[in-house]
């Protein structure tokens, strides 16, 4: 296939900036009620100079943890475009160079105990020039979005890991075996952590399976999970899976057994 063939031809031959990206540190913010600002760091993984700013959008997440972007904050009451300051907003960052930038929030005086959210997006400028020849150059802007966690006043949550099962390789979609389960949250923030699961087979534990971004945010109650798993468990072993706190270490939040 022609076609083919010469995409395929364009996409080897993309220059190194092309196949570069930009990242943002770390990959979620927590603020918690005490605090009223926070520091990011924004990665240029080009070989060139790009020119960056940050913006401010919001998402909403459903229980199957898929965002819809919203022309609207999640809460009336908490406006992060009027009371959200980022510096620097926009800059230049040199190859494979950093910019740390300071994030500042004014609380509005009535606001209620609980939490709001918003992301932050990192765009980098298209760059048109290119000094290469016979490659294929990039003329569009690339982002990256990470959430900011704003907790205020009285917060608690409680999270519960229901509805566990084990799904062989033959009925998984992805013919791979995988834990299926859901996690309820029960209180006025989110529940964010990690979800991992422990082959435990004569007093041992393995850990064959793990989802980072187990997150729960406040417009759902509850959200499901597939979780992939490393390789297929002993018939004669247990698997726990364990709902652990993203920001505070040793913390669980709920702890499940099943058997395969």
């Amino acid at each position: 296939n022609k076609i083919f063939l010469t995409l395929l031809i364009s996409i080897l031959t993309l220059p190194t900036q092309a196949l570069a990206r930009i990242d943002i540190v770390p990959q979620k913010i927590i603020i918690d009620p005490r605090d009223r600002n926070s520091e990011f760091t924004i990665l240029n993984l080009f070989n060139t100079t790009g020119k960056f700013r940050v913006d401010i959008v919001s998402y909403k997440q459903d229980k199957n943890g898929i965002y819809k972007k919203m022309e609207t904050p999640l809460d009336v009451t908490f406006d992060p475009k009027k009371i959200v300051r980022f510096s620097p907003r926009q800059f230049e960052i040199a190859p494979n160079g950093r910019q740390k930038i300071r994030l500042s929030i004014r609380k509005p005086g009535d606001l209620s105990d609980g939490e709001y959210r918003f992301h932050i997006k990192a765009i980098r400028f298209a760059d048109s020039n290119s000094n290469e020849e016979n490659t294929v150059n990039l003329s569009m802007n690339m982002g990256v979005t990470i959430p900011v966690v704003v907790r205020h006043g009285k917060i608690f949550n409680k999270s519960k890991l229901t509805n566990a099962s084990y799904i062989p390789p033959q009925q998984s979609n992805k013919n791979r075996p995988e834990v299926h389960l859901e996690i309820e949250r029960n209180g006025n923030i989110s529940s964010i952590g990690s979800l991992d699961v422990y082959q435990k087979e004569q007093g041992q534990e393995k850990k064959i399976g793990t989802i980072t971004n187990a997150n729960v945010f406040t417009e759902i109650d509850k959200r499901y999970f597939q979780i992939p798993l490393t390789e297929q468990p002993n018939n004669n072993s247990n698997l726990i899976v364990r709902y652990s706190d993203g920001k505070k270490k040793g913390i669980t939040f709920d702890e499940i057994t099943i058997q395969p």
